[in-house]
């Protein structure tokens, strides 16, 4: 499960991502997202990648309460279930995002036991969990909601996480908005667990579980 991360290097997000216009008003540094806020994902419109501003947890068209705590159970949608339900598989065939990232956090235990990790890939700073979004209309106001997609964490990582957020390749990244990739096969191929190999791995503090902590002092290594 992801219920955190960090994006600090939203200046860089134009040029990484190759991105066809430039950023939107209200988009600037986090290095605390967390499914009350508002945060950049990335979309394909008429074959071209934009950044458009959503809310972090997936509110499906149709959803009878959008004031629920229903959002916030689908700010993660687990790899293994998405064509399980019709919200989600109309979405990851039809919907895709990236939600871009420079890292993120996993909070382990309980109690005086808890701890929080950050981790970020080791060969680049800037990169992509695979997401899924809904956008609508509800009485003349846009609903704009996304959800990043999980699997079970590798062995080697189940000391800090039973689940992990899907981090896709940069070649995969295209793929993954391509509007004409939608069978089921091909999307369950970019789906895979990123490899521990992959990830820095750092101890942080607990100041992470604060919604209004939002510094560069929370990824610094304790």
């Amino acid at each position: 499960m992801i219920s955190r991360y960090s994006l600090y290097t939203t200046a860089d997000l134009r040029d990484r991502f190759m991105l066809a216009g430039g950023l939107p008003k209200g988009i600037r540094p986090h290095y605390n997202i967390h499914p009350t806020l508002q945060a950049p994902v990335i979309v394909n419109k008429n074959g071209h990648p934009l950044v458009e501003q959503m809310g972090w947890g997936l509110i499906p068209k149709g959803a009878k309460n959008t004031n629920s705590v229903f959002r916030y159970k689908t700010y993660n949608v687990p790899s293994e279930k998405i064509f399980t339900k019709h919200s989600w598989d109309a979405a990851v065939r039809h919907a895709r995002c990236l939600v871009p990232a420079n890292g993120f956090y996993q909070i382990t235990g309980q109690g005086n036991e808890k701890k929080a990790y950050y981790l970020r890939l080791k060969d680049t700073p800037l990169f992509a969990f695979a997401g899924i979004y809904s956008c609508w209309e509800d009485a003349g106001a846009t609903r704009s909601t996304y959800s990043v997609i999980t699997s079970e964490a590798p062995y080697s990582l189940r000391t800090v996480a039973d689940r992990m957020p899907i981090i896709l390749s940069q070649s995969e990244e295209v793929r993954w908005l391509d509007t004409s990739v939608a069978d089921a096969n091909s999307l369950f191929d970019m789906l895979r667990p990123i490899s521990s190999e992959k990830l820095h791995i750092t101890e942080v503090g607990a100041e992470i579980n604060s919604l209004k902590i939002d510094t560069p002092k929370l990824i610094v290594p304790i």
